[in-house]
């Protein structure tokens, strides 16, 4: 039996799998503990500690099944701008991962992993697919305004360039004549114009651009934004913007279920930011499809916020008569990583070189 191992690198746990193509075959996701998290300075300095578990997970799983593993991948995290598709690991991709230069985010750990571990199954190459950097945006998405400054796209390409892929079956549409506004809905928040695939248009999922999100704070008038800069440190601006925005910051907590339970309690503050937090989404997909010259055969809502129906229900009372309305909720990044993978081990897809 065929596989592939899919690493996937969280805040404070990583995800490993493994993968035929038939689909998942089994995975675990490994719990950090937050206090010895909080021990190392930067993301990279976490590569030894997060590595023994996955060994450990591996072997025991791997001494009692027949699998031959084929292929290895790990989450791409912030790199230089790129194409989407599936990337070989090369010394380039992690040193820019290792060092952070582009930003520090867990994900950069995903290639560092991947190629630690390559060896020892005696592959010559790892992989991986469609990075956090990963945009073709035009041109004239770029310009912000200010000449010096311009408009960055971070979000998550992987899960939504691998739901396009699903939308673009079930329309039977060839998947390069797509023409889709998608919203992955989570922690953060990324909403993109994807035609023929391609990432023309994306919010900076992280510090940007876009509605606010469960814990970050999305678009923001510059007035109060300078007040701010002024008032703190360059780095806890940073972290009130990325960490303690949105939600957390108006009601205590990230979670949108809560949110919910708060406004059946009849908390009006609840009822107003969740409102505005519609409003400002059902906005932004509004502007996308605006971009598309009104033509997206289909909006598209994933992430985990997806899952809620009540949610969906009310956003679709903005934008579901503007085109298509679909909802394909959840992050399915270890599936798109592991079909990233398998095209390429396939001779579908000719793997690309950072």
């Amino acid at each position: 039996m065929e596989a592939v191992i899919v690493i996937n690198p969280g805040s404070t746990s990583t995800k490993v799998a493994i993968y035929t193509r038939q689909g998942e075959l089994q995975s675990m996701s490994l719990s950090h503990n937050q206090a010895d998290m909080d021990k190392f300075i930067r993301i990279a300095d976490q590569l030894e500690y997060r590595l023994e578990p996955i060994k450990n997970f591996l072997d025991s799983l791997l001494k009692s099944k027949p699998i031959k593993i084929v292929g290895l991948v790990g989450r791409g995290g912030i790199v230089k701008p790129l194409s989407g598709g599936t990337y070989r690991i090369n010394d380039a991709f992690l040193n820019d991962a290792r060092s952070g230069c582009y930003g520090e985010h867990a994900s950069n750990l995903g290639s560092l992993i991947a190629y630690q571990l390559k060896d020892e199954f005696g592959l010559s190459d790892c992989y991986t697919v469609d990075p956090v950097s990963v945009g073709n945006m035009w041109p004239k998405a770029v310009i912000s305004g200010v000449p010096g400054i311009v408009r960055d796209g971070r979000g998550h390409p992987l899960n939504m360039k691998m739901t396009a892929r699903k939308i673009a079956q079930l329309q039977n549409i060839p998947f390069e004549e797509t023409n889709y506004v998608i919203a992955h809905l989570g922690g953060g928040i990324s909403i993109s114009l994807v035609q023929g695939g391609k990432l023309v248009d994306i919010n900076d999922g992280l510090l940007g651009m876009g509605p606010f999100s469960p814990n970050r704070a999305g678009a923001l008038p510059l007035r109060g934004v300078m007040k701010l800069c002024y008032s703190l440190p360059e780095k806890e601006v940073a972290k009130k913007l990325s960490k303690y925005s949105g939600f957390k910051a108006y009601l205590g907590t990230e979670d949108l279920r809560e949110v919910l339970k708060m406004m059946d309690n009849d908390n009006k503050t609840a009822q107003l930011i969740y409102e505005a937090f519609v409003y400002q989404v059902a906005k932004e997909l509004g502007a996308y499809f605006a971009a598309s010259k009104a033509r997206a055969q289909a909006i598209i809502v994933t992430g985990g916020i997806a899952y809620n129906l009540r949610f969906i229900a009310d956003l679709k009372e903005y934008v579901g008569n503007l085109t298509e309305f679909h909802v394909y909720p959840g992050e399915n990044e270890m599936e798109a990583l592991a079909e990233g993978v398998f095209r390429v081990i396939d001779g579908v897809e000719v793997p690309l070189e950072y």
